[in-house]
């Protein structure tokens, strides 16, 4: 059973929300009932308990998706779907920004005891974590959750590829700038001997001056 708290997954959520960090080869269909709720940037993230066994409901490919999400492929991704197999009887929904929830008409926010379903990816090291790019209400409102074309195949190389989001784009509108850390420019480590070397080297030269002045004297 899951037992880390919505809190806690909070402080790492904004580390590992980019769309390349989840398995998006392997779309799943998950269902359960909301037993918790942290709703703000940079994602709203929703507590499911799973109901247990995931069942694939028929005529899943089917179901009408927003216009939005068929044009970047969203009616491959449900003919591909699978039911939820994983190990946890509760999973983190990690939502869209509230901005963007708001534009695509799901202005509300998501309530303990509504009942959601919703098909996405797992994350490649947080088995708990589970992000959507569709997610269905209660009340049977189908709500996208993605706005990029996904990453092909496995974990991107650091060299990119023309799927993968442009550098500083987390897939989801969030874009870092030159002054996050690790953001570009000369690499931490190398500038860190750099800044020892020369001043090493000062200190020689210093210690040299000191001698020939006593030697002087």
């Amino acid at each position: 059973m899951m037992k880390s708290t919505i809190a806690g997954l909070a402080l790492l959520g904004a580390l590992h929300h980019g769309w390349e960090d989840f398995r998006t080869e392997r779309p799943l269909y998950v269902s359960g009932t909301v037993t918790e709720v942290r709703w703000g940037n940079p994602h709203p993230e929703v507590r499911l308990r799973v109901t247990s066994p995931v069942r694939l409901p028929s005529g899943l490919a089917e179901r009408p998706i927003p216009a939005e999400l068929e044009e970047l492929g969203g009616r491959d991704v449900l003919r591909r779907t699978q039911a939820y197999d994983g190990q946890d009887d509760e999973v983190v929904l990690i939502l869209a920004p509230v901005e963007r929830l708001t534009a695509w008409g799901m202005a509300d926010r998501v309530a303990r005891g509504e009942r959601l379903e919703a098909v996405g990816y797992l994350h490649r090291e947080h088995a708990a974590e589970f992000r959507p790019e569709l997610l269905v209400r209660q009340d049977g409102r189908a709500i996208r959750q993605r706005s990029v074309s996904l990453p092909q195949g496995a974990l991107p190389t650091s060299s990119g590829s023309g799927t993968r989001p442009a550098a500083g784009d987390h897939g989801d509108g969030a874009v870092t700038t030159g002054s996050d850390i690790g953001g570009g420019g000369v690499p931490v480590p190398w500038l860190v001997a750099g800044v020892l070397l020369v001043a090493a080297g000062a200190a020689v030269v210093a210690v040299r001056i000191r001698r020939k002045s006593g030697d002087g004297v």
